[in-house]
């Protein structure tokens, strides 16, 4: 997971330098930007999952005119007091889905130019994604890095966002996707269905 996070992380950090040029320079937007919202988990999910907040990080590289890839890490904080039952080492024990989670990948986007100051986006992206509950491993090392019974798994995205080129020298923007989340697919992590669908809404700000 460290090696992973940091690969993300130093491609978004690699689009830095060029968000140096007036965004009027630019033809798909920003080379990165800051989004923050609320993550709405749908049907099953939000049995276990109340709304959460939501922060990402995500880069912007242009492939041409219309086309853009975006690296992209992206954390929720799961709110919730239901009780799940999660698969354990001997037995089956019980805990809550409110540590931290998130996904990390990249997505495709389609982008429309609706003005000089105006883009439109549509994106399908995947990569891989991680929840933790809040109850420990038994018999796991003091200086361990996994001590929460969680999920590591896949996800899919589609989403949309609109972006304004509102300032001198950056864009704000309405951020819409849903995820498809299967956190039982490489074997059961947990008792039954806990859900896998959700959808996030927010704000960004772009350089």
């Amino acid at each position: 997971m460290r090696a992973t996070t940091f690969i993300i992380v130093a491609l978004l950090l690699s689009v830095v330098g060029k968000a140096q040029n007036s965004p009027e320079q630019k033809d798909l937007g920003p080379v990165i930007r800051i989004e923050t919202g609320m993550y709405i988990p749908l049907k099953e999910l939000k049995r276990n999952i109340d709304i959460s907040p939501t922060l990402s990080i995500v880069g912007g590289i242009p492939l041409n005119d219309k086309w853009r890839i975006d690296p992209n890490l992206t954390f929720f904080f799961p709110q919730s007091s239901s009780q799940i039952s999660i698969v354990g080492q001997d037995s089956i024990v019980s805990g809550r889905l409110n540590s931290i989670s998130g996904h990390w990948g990249a997505s495709l986007n389609r982008v429309e130019k609706l003005g000089d100051r105006t883009f439109l986006e549509a994106r399908l992206g995947t990569g891989l994604s991680f929840i933790s509950t809040d109850t420990e491993k038994e018999n796991v090392p003091e200086d361990s890095n996994d001590k929460l019974y969680g999920s590591e798994t896949i996800f899919l995205q589609a989403g949309f966002g609109i972006k304004v080129f509102a300032f001198r020298y950056s864009y704000i923007g309405l951020e819409v996707n849903y995820y498809f989340t299967p956190y039982n697919l490489f074997g059961d992590r947990f008792v039954g269905n806990v859900g896998n669908q959700a959808i996030s809404v927010g704000l960004s700000y772009g350089l």
